[in-house]
This record gives structure tokens, C-alpha cells and sequence, in this order.
């Protein structure tokens, strides 16, 4: 199990406890709304034409499935970056999965849908001899409302007895960066995960301004810079969950931020074992009126594509989750924990 180390003062207990207790203040109606992701809609743009078809980003042309099987396959690390709640992204990651497992690999199955605390007890659901009663504990441990589409993954992990990776990291335990910086956090482990030595000003300002646009444009400065910086420990500690499982093959169920190359966790992976072949897919939604596959995920920190391969889906219906922001309660700035400094003076 991975553990964050953080640098604990005297009124470190304290302060979880303060945490705790308002951690829904902390966060913006867009984040609780990923946080408990049930079932979407029906699919939208189904007739559209980049439906089904496969981009590779280098080299700017399609590609079939049988060429895309013969990258994965030659993939150490596999990131399949999902939009969470389309169920089409979870079919064809379970269609990747198992044509990684049809050429005799057996690649560790690693999930950002559970969290990592959970990991003693998902090894210990795993061994159970009786395989409903496995799939059904296991299942239980999945963080997301809708468990359907992940629960047919674990399946079939299961069935072929590949290990199965928690990697998720909670924001709960990243609240200490988020609103200390990484002054609050270990240097020796954040030296090891590589957090400052894959970052540059470009990585920086490219993250932050996305930050800022996945929670309705709503964040204070100071929050979404505390939350950059969470999203980069939080990719360096998924990475680094699965760095021993290298030399078999890892196959990554994350989201498409994880998944790119230009800010997350291909980063870190290719920091900790440079000569790992790493291969990103980013399943992508389709967009009304917008046909030319070089017009989507053209933005990237540095210029480069940030997945070596796009797959196109139909859009899932959804509701806005910044439809109603204004009648939430948005970041309190009264409710922001009060400063080490502030602290030690006894104010």
C-alpha cells in the first residue's frame, strides 16, 4: 500500500481532524459531482463520423485495431485514460485488457477506482477460493458509485489471476499540500517519485489554467494552485504504486488527465524506469460539427501529444455540473485551515 509521508508537527492530528470534519467545504461542486459519479445518460453523436475510429497523434493518420493490438502489445506500461462515466471507454478498455492477456501476458491491473488504503484488504479478497464471493468483495472496495463497468474489469482480472494494483490517492490525504505546499511533505520521498524533477513553468501554467476550467472557472488562486500541486503527487504516487509490477506489464484504468504524457502520470513513470516502452491511450468524446480528429486534445503543456493514441466515442448525456454552482456553496475562504505560522503563534 502506498503511503504519503507528511511531515507531522504537533497540531498535524489536529489538523486532519479540522479536515475531516469540512472537507465537503473544500471543494467545489464539480469535484463532488466526480467524486460520486453514478450512471449517465443515453450516448449522444452516435452517427458521428470519427465514431469508432482510432488517431494516432505522432504521426497525424488513422489506425486500425489490429495495428493498435500490436503497439499495446509491446507496451511495459499501459494507460488507458477514460472519461469515468462512458460506459463505451469501459468497453474497450475490458476489449485491451483482453488482448493483453491473449498473448500469454499477465499484466497487473492497476485501478485509480480504488483507493489505496483499500489495498490490504483487496489482497486479501483475492484470495479467496470461491470466485463470486471474491468479485463481490472486491467489488465493494471500488470508490465510485457506479461500480458496474469496473466490477466486469476486476472479473476479469479474477478470472485470469492477474494482481490487482489500488492506486488511487484521496484528496482527504493530500489536503495537507494542497494548503501547505510541499513543505508539508517529505523531501526525501518527493525527491524519490521524481515530483520536482519531471515539472517545468509550461507544465505548470498549462495544469493550473485546466484546473481551473474542470472546477466551472470558479477556483480561488490560492486553492487551485494547492490543487495543482496535489494532482502532481497524487500521478507520482500512482506511478510509483505500480513501478514494481514493470517487469510483468501494468495495464492503468485512469482518467484521461492521468493518462497524458505532457502532465501526468507517463511522466513519472518515465522518470523511475527509463527504459519502460510506455504507450497512453485517451478515449475522447466526440463533439457536435467537429470532424477533423487533428482539432481534438491539440492543446498540451509542451507541445507534444499528449497521448500517443486517441479513440473516438460517442458522447455520454450528462448534466452540467456547473449548472447550478451558483446556488452551492462554493470555497469558503473562512473555512481555510489556518496557517503553520498563525499556529505556533497561538492565534
Amino acid at each position: 500500500m502506498i503511503t504519503p509521508r507528511f511531515n507531522t508537527g504537533r497540531n498535524f492530528v489536529k489538523f486532519i481532524m479540522r479536515i475531516n470534519a469540512s472537507i465537503k467545504l473544500f471543494l467545489t461542486p464539480a469535484l463532488l459531482f466526480f467524486a460520486s459519479l453514478g450512471h449517465a445518460g443515453n450516448m449522444l453523436l452516435t452517427d458521428h463520423p470519427l465514431v469508432g475510429k482510432i488517431w494516432d497523434m505522432n504521426s497525424r493518420s488513422y489506425m486500425d485495431e489490429a495495428a493498435l493490438f500490436a503497439r499495446i502489445n509491446m507496451a511495459d506500461i499501459l494507460l488507458l485514460g477514460e472519461t469515468h462515466d462512458n460506459p463505451q471507454h469501459h468497453e474497450m478498455q475490458q476489449k485491451l485488457l483482453k488482448v493483453r492477456i491473449e498473448t500469454g501476458a499477465s499484466p497487473a491491473l492497476m485501478m485509480e477506482q480504488l483507493d489505496a488504503e483499500s489495498q490490504p484488504a483487496l489482497d486479501h479478497a483475492l484470495t479467496g477460493s470461491n470466485r463470486d464471493e471474491v468479485l463481490s468483495n472486491v467489488t465493494g472496495l471500488i470508490k465510485f458509485t457506479d461500480k458496474e463497468p469496473y466490477r466486469q474489469l476486476l472479473a476479469i482480472a479474477i478470472d485470469n489471476k492477474l494482481p490487482v494494483i489500488a492506486a488511487n490517492i484521496s484528496s482527504l490525504r493530500l489536503q495537507p499540500v494542497i494548503w501547505f505546499g510541499y513543505s508539508a511533505y517529505d523531501a526525501g520521498e518527493l525527491k524519490r517519485l521524481a515530483v520536482e524533477e519531471v515539472w517545468s513553468d509550461t507544465r505548470q501554467n498549462y495544469l493550473a489554467a485546466h484546473m481551473g476550467g474542470a472546477h466551472c472557472g470558479k477556483l480561488k488562486d490560492e486553492l487551485r494552485t494547492g490543487l495543482t500541486r496535489s494532482q502532481r503527487l497524487r500521478d507520482a504516487l500512482m506511478a510509483d504504486s505500480a513501478v514494481p509490477s514493470i517487469g510483468r506489464g501494468v495495464v492503468s484504468i485512469v482518467g484521461r488527465d492521468h493518462a497524458r504524457r505532457d502532465t501526468g502520470m507517463p511522466l513519472y513513470f518515465s522518470a523511475r524506469a527509463p527504459s519502460a516502452r510506455i504507450f497512453s491511450i485517451g478515449f475522447i468524446e466526440v463533439s457536435a460539427g467537429k470532424t477533423d480528429p487533428g482539432a481534438y486534445e491539440a492543446e498540451s503543456a509542451t507541445g507534444d501529444a499528449p497521448y500517443d493514441v486517441i479513440w473516438f466515442s460517442p458522447r455520454a448525456e450528462r448534466a452540467d455540473p456547473c449548472a447550478n454552482l451558483d446556488k452551492a456553496k462554493g470555497v469558503q475562504q473562512k473555512n481555510k485551515p489556518e496557517s503553520r505560522s498563525s499556529r505556533n503563534r497561538g492565534q
